[in-house]
């Protein structure tokens, strides 16, 4: 396997690690956030994705094979291993002393580190390679994750400023309101 094969693969891992951590990171965010509209927002975050899934699938089994990629998600789905962005929240509801709520700035500013992760990784994917149909795929895969980003701050951006919890996306990425 040449280097951009190995690259391809732990790429593939990072982006099935943040595809199995992120119901659970948000579920736990929910759980931790005083307010009701972050609870809705973050459980409406934690809701499966079948079709960024559907891509995911489409885009590493282009690159990598459905064999291998199979394979990868049958690892992925088995660790037990708990997200390390739940265990960074958790430490730094610690460290505020926060024991049951987490500090709705803090929830939703590790939110975005995990969508922030997750771009890094399709971006980096993006960059290693040339044809257009993976590029395409990676695009579309990151286009969500924009929006989602924007969403959380716009979400950061409402409670630090007003202390209101958006009750739902104020934009779309498709221009449709």
């Amino acid at each position: 396997m040449s280097h951009v094969d190995d690259k391809v693969i732990e790429l593939a891992r990072a982006a099935l690690s943040f595809e199995f951590s992120s119901e659970p990171f948000f579920r736990h965010a929910a759980e931790m956030t005083r307010n009701d509209s972050g609870k809705k927002m973050f459980l409406r975050l934690a809701t499966k994705d079948d079709e960024r899934m559907d891509d995911l699938t489409r885009l590493f089994g282009k690159i990598i094979g459905n064999e291998q990629w199979v394979r990868l998600v049958a690892e992925a789905a088995t660790n037990t291993v708990p997200s390390t962005v739940v265990a960074e929240m958790d430490a730094e509801v610690a460290r505020r002393g926060h024991g049951v709520v987490a500090d709705d700035t803090q929830a939703l500013r590790l939110a975005m580190e995990l969508i922030r992760r997750f771009i890094h990784v399709f971006k980096d994917l993006a960059s290693h390679t040339s044809d257009r149909d993976i590029i395409k795929l990676a695009d579309k895969i990151l286009e969500g994750e924009f929006y989602r980003y924007d969403d959380l701050q716009a979400q950061l951006d409402s409670v630090i400023n007003t202390g209101l919890w958006l009750d739902s996306p104020e934009f779309r990425m498709d221009a449709k309101f």
